[in-house]
């Protein structure tokens, strides 16, 4: 009886370890997709906002149906810049 509680003692051992070993490489093998999933995360909750909030997206889209092309392509580059400044800069200071 002894030898069979050791055999199961043993085993489990074994299957802990392998168990450890399988979550270790689960994670290294997802890693690479942490940021693409928080992208994508981020979308979806600007998308239910944004349905919880219909009004808003209908306001931006009068405001952009009502502007001339010319001001809205001057409009969006300044967007576009201070988006890229924002993102290239959010670096700079410490996540608290």
């Amino acid at each position: 009886m002894a030898e069979k509680l050791a055999l199961l003692a043993e085993r489990r051992h074994n299957l802990i370890a392998k168990a450890e070993a399988q979550r270790n490489a689960l994670s290294q093998a997802t890693a690479s997709l942490q940021t693409p999933f928080a992208i994508a995360d981020r979308g979806f909750r600007v998308v239910r906002y944004l349905k919880k909030h219909p009004i808003l997206t209908l306001a931006a889209t009068t405001l952009i149906g009502f502007m001339r092309p010319s001001r809205l392509s001057k409009w969006l580059k300044t967007s576009l810049s201070v988006f890229q400044l924002v993102r290239n800069t959010s670096g700079w200071f410490g996540k608290d």
